[in-house]
C-alpha cells in the first residue's frame, strides 16, 4: 500500500496573491517555517506561469526578429498574427489562468502541519481578500490533513 500524497492545489491566477497574502500573517516556529516554504513553492509556480504566458503571447502576437513584440501606433497594444482573432487569444490566456497546479506537501509534512494548525486556530480577524484567501488556503490544508487526522 503507498502513502498517501499531500497536495495542495490552486490556480495559476491564484498565486502571487496567495503568496503576497500569506506574507502578512502573523505566525511562528514551525508555521512561519510552513509558510516561507509555501510562498517559495508558489513563487516558482509563478515563475513558469509567466513563462507560459509569454509563450502565449508569442503564438498569438506579432514579434519582430528579435522576438520583442510588435506595438500599434498607441505603443500600448499587440498586434495580432494573422488566422487569430482577439477572443481566441483571450480563451487560451483565461484556461492558462484557471489551470490548476498542485503542490506535494508529504515531505514537509510537519512544517505544512503546522501551518494548517496555526491557520485553524488562528486568532486575528481577517476580512476582504486577506479573509478569501485564508478560507482558499485552509480548505486546501483542510483537504490534504483534515480527513486524515
Amino acid at each position: 500500500m503507498t502513502a498517501r500524497k499531500e497536495v495542495v492545489t490552486f490556480t495559476n491566477g491564484q498565486l502571487v496573491t496567495i503568496g503576497n497574502t500569506l506574507s502578512e500573517f502573523k505566525l511562528k516556529g514551525r508555521a512561519s517555517l510552513g509558510r516561507t516554504w509555501l510562498i517559495k513553492h508558489l513563487e516558482d509556480l509563478n515563475k513558469q506561469f509567466n513563462a507560459d504566458q509569454l509563450a502565449t503571447q508569442k503564438n498569438f502576437f506579432k514579434t519582430d526578429e528579435d522576438g520583442d513584440f510588435i506595438y500599434k501606433e498607441d505603443k500600448k497594444t499587440l498586434i495580432l498574427k494573422d488566422g487569430y482573432t482577439m477572443d481566441e487569444a483571450q480563451k487560451e490566456f483565461d484556461q492558462l489562468v484557471n489551470e490548476p497546479v498542485s503542490i506535494e506537501i508529504s515531505s514537509y509534512s510537519a512544517r505544512m502541519k503546522a501551518l494548517f494548525h496555526a491557520l485553524e486556530d488562528y486568532p486575528y480577524e481577517l476580512e476582504g481578500q486577506t479573509a478569501l484567501v485564508y478560507a482558499l488556503v485552509f480548505d486546501q490544508f483542510d483537504k490534504a490533513y483534515g480527513k486524515g487526522e
